[in-house]
């Protein structure tokens, strides 16, 4: 029988019977050794193989679960004996459990999945979730980890941890967090002080408006930069479909929900040659340090994780989390493409970035937020920006600007200093306690 056939059989097998579901060729997908794959909701729920003998070959039983992406079920069809067949017999090996097989045929072949999936649903709990998330070669991973794993198995109420949806599970928001945050090695707090290298125009138009801005993560300087822990998790598991999947969970730009951004260095950086050349406007600009008070609801403040040694651990063992399961579900993020930004490849350790994540829960907010739509000059893309007042008697950012370094070549900086120290003054800006102006105090820099 030729594939075409089969193919004309599995589709007139369904057809009519759920629009959810659709056949597919799928010969690109070659660990599964797979003709077809039948999609549910546009993801992937079963393979299926076309065998004369209707036969599972040994390397197809030998399939792991990260290979299987999204799919809970491989299917072998056998040839049939009629002159024209009108239905074909099947083999259907549960991914759960590839040792128990059962068959059926194509006309009842939905129907027996979903008996099956109804029957044999596998329960999860909060100790399988902890072990899944506990299973790591890293001893460095092992132990960030541990105060993650001990949170959940604090937990009497699974829903508290996480989002089971059948094929896959997600970590509910708060439980997200705290994954990512042990993850990064930040479990001991956020950072206190934070350093930014930023423009006097920059500066100025903040102090002016009273309002620190935030720009939309799809807008950054390097709009591929999530490029590289994309590369990084598809190579780390390059037999999954954990990209694909990634992109069909990931918020698209319409989404309700909204990311922005605001990058710092730790203080260490702080009045730093390099750092005023490539970020403080060729040292024409200013350097802000930030005390941190409390991280409101929505806020996350982290330390960026930088690859070491031609490895990256922290994005190593992410990917080995969504290229596998837990009793029959992939592991999912939420908000992957906002955590994505908190890893870049070792060239940029340099900078010791920290970066602040705002997650807007309802894009419905933006207008509340002071928010505004631009089209940024540098890569032509339209995005969103949030502004949150930095007022002292209504103030809602959680860094408080406690000195501003004017650039070694900042022009009139004599006159700026007194100017910056009115303004401030009289905008009732929100400063720390001990708040300062001062020159930098590098003084050979192209004078």
């Amino acid at each position: 029988m030729h594939i075409n056939e089969v193919e004309r059989i599995l589709k007139d097998s369904i057809d009519g019977k759920e629009k959810q579901y659709e056949v597919k060729r799928y010969c690109d997908h070659i660990c599964c050794e797979s003709d077809f794959v039948l999609l549910y909701d546009g993801m992937e729920f079963a393979y299926i193989k076309f065998d004369e003998k209707g036969n599972m070959k040994k390397k197809q039983m030998n399939i792991h679960e990260e290979k299987m992406g999204t799919a809970s079920f491989y299917i072998v069809i056998k040839d049939s004996d009629e002159f024209i067949p009108i239905d074909l017999p099947c083999k259907v090996y549960p991914r759960n459990n590839m040792n128990t097989v059962f068959e059926c045929s194509t006309d009842n072949l939905l129907q027996k999945l979903c008996d099956y999936r109804s029957t044999q649903y596998t329960p999860l709990n909060i100790e399988k979730v902890a072990e899944f998330f506990e299973k790591t070669l890293s001893s460095l991973i092992r132990g960030r980890m541990q105060a993650f794993m001990s949170k959940i198995r604090e937990e009497t109420n699974l829903a508290d941890v996480i989002e089971d949806h059948d094929t896959y599970f997600m970590l509910t928001p708060k439980y997200e967090r705290l994954f990512f945050c042990s993850l990064l090695g930040s479990t001991s707090g956020a950072p206190k002080r934070v350093c930014r290298y930023t423009s006097l125009s920059s500066l100025f138009r903040m102090l002016s408006e009273a309002k620190q801005s935030m720009c939309s993560t799809i807008c950054m300087n390097d709009k591929t930069e999530n490029d590289y822990s994309i590369k990084y998790i598809s190579d780390a598991v390059p037999l999954s479909n954990v990209i694909q999947r990634m992109e069909a969970r990931s918020p698209k730009t319409d989404a309700q929900s909204m990311s922005f951004i605001l990058s710092g260095s730790r203080m260490g950086k702080k009045d730093d040659l390099n750092m005023w050349r490539l970020y403080g406007d060729d040292s024409k600009g200013v350097c802000l340090w930030y005390e941190i008070e409390d991280m409101p609801d929505n806020f996350f403040l982290s330390r960026v994780s930088y690859a070491k040694n031609e490895t990256h651990a922290e994005l190593a063992y992410l990917a080995s989390k969504m290229g596998r399961a837990v009793c029959g579900r992939n592991f999912e993020v939420r908000n992957l493409n906002s955590w994505l930004h908190f890893f870049k490849p070792a060239e940029y350790a340099i900078e010791e970035e920290i970066r602040l994540l705002y997650e807007m829960p309802d894009v419905n907010m933006l207008e509340s937020l002071y928010g505004k739509w631009i089209l940024n000059s540098d890569n032509g893309i339209i995005a969103p920006v949030v502004s949150f007042s930095v007022d002292k008697k209504n103030c809602q950012f959680p860094l408080v600007l406690s000195r501003i370094i004017l650039g070694p070549n900042l022009r009139e900086r004599n006159i700026n200093i007194e100017q910056l120290r009115l303004m401030i003054k009289n905008k009732q800006i929100k400063v720390a306690d001990d708040f300062e102006i001062a020159f930098s105090t590098i003084e050979s820099y192209r004078k």
